[in-house]
């Protein structure tokens, strides 16, 4: 009986050695970067939504009807906002868009170009509501169908894409502040 407690024991004591030393290895060893696999498929194995890819040019239309392209921006630093009236972390950072925005972007050539999710909304005067709220006062437009939403492969709001002066797609977040617009602005090319 006496062998059996040294023998559990000794074997205790080994499991613990062993659960100690993965966990120090692992906090140890350089963490890779993660890659989103999409439907099997990187985003680099997409066309037009991984960085350092073109962004796919897209006309849509503000509540007004007048048209917007992306390439009306062309050689402008632009933020492509996909969002909607019901998503709290819309909600969060619109503040700091509008506020960056009527700030900064005359003097750094930057837009936001803002792509409601139109298709997700019950109803239009919703996004007027949301717009005066917030007091967007850069181009806002609307995604009826979804298709630019899909287009870009955007699986949650918000999210948005940087686009340099050539046209590139150099960052994508999910939610920011200023400082990160900041940033994120500052080192568009």
């Amino acid at each position: 009986m006496k062998w059996q407690r040294i023998a559990s024991f000794v074997l205790v004591m080994a499991l613990i050695g062993i659960a100690v030393t993965t966990i120090i290895q692992k906090n140890t060893e350089p963490k890779e970067q993660k890659t989103t696999v999409v439907d099997g498929k990187k985003p680099e194995d997409i066309p037009g939504i991984a960085i350092g890819q073109k962004a796919p040019d897209f006309t849509l239309r503000t509540l007004e009807g007048e048209e917007v392209s992306l390439s009306d921006f062309k050689g402008k630093k632009v933020m492509i906002n996909f969002w909607a009236t019901w998503c709290p972390p819309c909600k969060a950072e619109t503040p700091h868009m509008v506020t960056y925005y009527n700030e900064h972007a005359k003097d750094e050539n930057f837009v936001i170009l803002s792509v409601n999710a139109m298709s997700t909304e019950r109803k239009s005067t919703d996004v007027e509501k949301f717009i005066d709220k917030y007091k967007m006062t850069y181009p806002v437009v609307i995604d009826p169908r979804g298709e630019v939403i899909k287009q870009y492969d955007v699986l949650n709001f918000p999210t948005s894409f940087f686009v340099n002066t050539k046209g590139v797609i150099q960052q994508k977040l999910n939610l920011v502040n200023e400082q990160q617009l900041a940033d994120v602005v500052k080192s568009l090319d």
